[in-house]
C-alpha cells in the first residue's frame, strides 16, 4: 500500500508542477484577469468494464477561480458528482481536482464565443465499500455568452475519466460525460 501511495504523490506532484510550468509559460500572465466560474450540470457515466456496473444519470457540481488572458484561460477547479449503481442498493461518488487549460476561440460578428478545453488532475472515487485516489483527466468543447460586463454563461460538454480504481477489492473503469451550464465572473 505504501508504494501505491508514494507513486500517487508523485503523480499529484507532476501534476502541481506541470501547471506550475503552464502558468509561467503564458505570456502576459500578469495582464490576465481574475474570475471566479461555477457550473452545474448532467453527468452520464459509462458503464465498467470490470464489473458488470452499470450507473445511473446524476448531477455535477464545479466551482473554480481562474486567469482569462482573452484567447486562453487558466484554472483550477473542483468538482463533484455521485452516480446510482443501478441494481444495488450502492453509489459512487466522485470529487475531482482539476488543472484546466481553455483555448477562446475569437469568431468575430458573432456574440458566441466558442472554446475548448483540456485539464488534469486527481479524482478521490468512493463507492463500492472503498475508496481510491487516482489521476484523473479530462477534454471539452463548449461556447459563451456575455451577458453583463464582466460576465459570461457557458454552455459546455466534458468528457472526463480516470486511472483504474479499486473500491471494495474490485477494479472499476470510469468515464463520465457531463453536460454543464456554467456563470463566469470576472474579479
Amino acid at each position: 500500500m505504501q508504494g501505491k501511495e508514494s507513486v500517487m504523490k508523485k503523480r499529484v506532484a507532476g501534476v502541481v508542477a506541470g501547471f506550475i510550468a503552464l502558468l509561467m509559460s503564458v505570456p502576459s500572465v500578469t495582464v490576465a484577469m481574475p474570475y471566479v466560474r461555477g457550473a452545474v450540470g448532467l453527468a452520464s457515466m459509462g458503464d465498467s468494464k470490470y464489473t458488470a456496473s452499470s450507473y445511473s444519470y446524476s448531477y455535477h457540481l464545479a466551482g473554480a477561480v481562474g486567469l482569462d488572458g482573452g484567447h486562453y484561460r487558466v484554472e483550477a477547479e473542483v468538482g463533484y458528482q455521485n452516480n446510482d449503481i443501478k441494481n444495488m442498493l450502492k453509489k459512487l461518488s466522485m470529487t475531482t481536482y482539476m488543472a484546466n487549460y481553455y483555448l477562446d476561440i475569437a469568431v468575430p460578428v458573432i456574440p458566441v464565443a466558442p472554446f475548448l478545453s483540456a485539464g488534469v488532475g486527481v479524482a478521490n472515487i468512493y463507492g463500492g465499500n472503498g475508496s481510491d485516489r487516482v489521476v484523473a483527466w479530462q477534454v471539452g468543447a463548449g461556447a459563451g455568452v456575455h451577458v453583463f460586463p464582466f460576465t459570461t454563461l457557458d454552455l459546455q460538454y466534458r468528457h472526463a475519466s480516470t486511472a483504474d480504481p479499486i473500491l471494495g477489492g474490485h477494479k472499476y473503469s470510469i468515464g463520465t460525460n457531463n453536460v454543464t451550464i456554467g456563470l463566469r465572473v470576472g474579479l
